[in-house]
């Protein structure tokens, strides 16, 4: 169908071109005088120009993408420069350059026309940037760059789709928090004893085998120079598996705040060089089950900025076994009901359940209900004192 018209679009302007010619040479010829045939020898240079612009072969050869800064989160600027290069020094007039997208959070953040006219001449290779302003959260495709050549007087054009596809993430925004030492339980016989979620890597017990991700600083470099072997640390804590953060992605109007709480604490706890495990609970349910470097935890983010709220989360915590096994679940939603907290109740041995609301009600009966579960209600606009709110009594 585009090819289709854009061979019409093409064909109705080269008879354009033929019917200027034949109308101005006809008016010469029975017209005659100086003044007539001035004007037909005139205007003809431009009529074989716009000949010959249907005859020449145009191609593009390079198109480059380069979009500043590479880590972009949501509500910040990005600056997007592209580089055409074409194959022949053919003097086109000008031309008119437009990018293709398949999204319309991309459309929507740029700040002036979609469209840029560059003036060709006989150059080869052109440059153009534009700025995108409070970028939206979310996966951003690029198709590739429409561009139209035209003759002088518009008698005449070229259309060529150059195809570029690149694909830009937009992070969530990661808000600063406060850091507090948090103190989860576990059984010990009896008893209930605390453990914090930071790794104390002051005091190494023992050795294991490199796992891809540890980080530099766990390299046992004695054992290595004996050995050639990689070995970590193994330190005085409790596995990752004992913390698991799981992000309800169910559609609200809080949907972005949610993502950036899960974002931020992901951020802070493996910046206090914590362990922690992640699952996002959406429309298809993503398990990522340790983040302890940078590579696991942008693994994480990469998801973060992809997510989609969706109305039905396929997700059940009855069919998840590891659940068994965590000491403490971390919860972030915006909304939550009982059904659901009985459920937490019978599963894991202790939650801490973050409620993103804009008003929090005085006291929750929920509150009193369930003892080994504690409910924080959290200001959307504000995570910093978060983790002081979790150390209160």
């Amino acid at each position: 169908m585009k090819r289709g018209k854009a061979f019409f679009d093409k064909t109705k302007h080269f008879l354009l071109v033929l019917l200027l010619m034949v109308l101005t040479f006809c008016y010469a010829m029975f017209q005659g005088g100086f003044v007539s045939w001035f004007v037909f020898f005139t205007v003809c240079p431009f009529l074989v120009y716009a000949l010959l612009f249907f005859i020449v072969k145009e191609n593009i050869l390079l198109v480059e993408r380069r979009i500043e800064p590479g880590h972009v989160e949501r509500g910040q600027s990005a600056k997007v420069f592209i580089t055409i290069e074409r194959n022949t020094r053919f003097p086109f007039a000008y031309m008119v350059i437009e990018e293709q997208v398949d999204s319309e959070g991309l459309v929507q953040a740029k700040k002036q026309s979609v469209n840029a006219v560059k003036f060709v001449g006989f150059r080869k290779r052109f440059s153009w940037h534009y700025e995108l302003d409070n970028m939206p959260r979310g996966e951003h495709r690029y198709l590739g760059v429409t561009i139209l050549f035209y003759d002088f007087f518009g008698w005449a054009k070229k259309l060529i789709i150059a195809e570029k596809e690149q694909t830009i993430f937009v992070y969530p925004r990661i808000r600063e928090m406060k850091y507090a030492a948090l103190q989860t339980k576990y059984d010990v016989g009896p008893m209930l004893s605390p453990y914090s979620i930071v790794k104390d890597t002051s005091m190494a017990v023992g050795l294991r085998e490199y796992v891809p991700g540890d980080r530099f600083s766990w390299i046992h470099w004695k054992s290595f120079a004996k050995t050639q072997t990689l070995q970590s640390k193994e330190f005085e804590d409790r596995q990752s598996s004992e913390l698991m953060l799981v992000l309800d992605a169910k559609n609200s109007p809080l949907f972005e705040e949610k993502i950036e709480l899960a974002a931020s604490m992901l951020q802070m706890i493996v910046r206090e060089r914590g362990d922690i495990s992640f699952i996002a609970a959406g429309e298809i349910t993503k398990v990522f089950p340790v983040i302890q470097g940078n590579k696991q935890l942008d693994q994480a983010m990469h998801h973060l900025a992809a997510i989609k709220p969706t109305e039905h989360v396929k997700f059940r915590f009855y069919d998840q076994q590891a659940f068994k096994q965590v000491a403490t679940l971390l919860y972030v939603t915006s909304d939550v009901s009982e059904e659901l907290l009985h459920t937490l109740a019978n599963i894991v041995k202790s939650c801490i359940c973050f409620i993103v609301t804009k008003e929090p009600p005085v006291q929750s009966e929920l509150m009193t209900r369930y003892k080994h579960m504690q409910i924080i209600y959290v200001d959307p606009t504000d995570f910093y004192q978060l983790f002081t709110e979790v150390m209160k009594p």
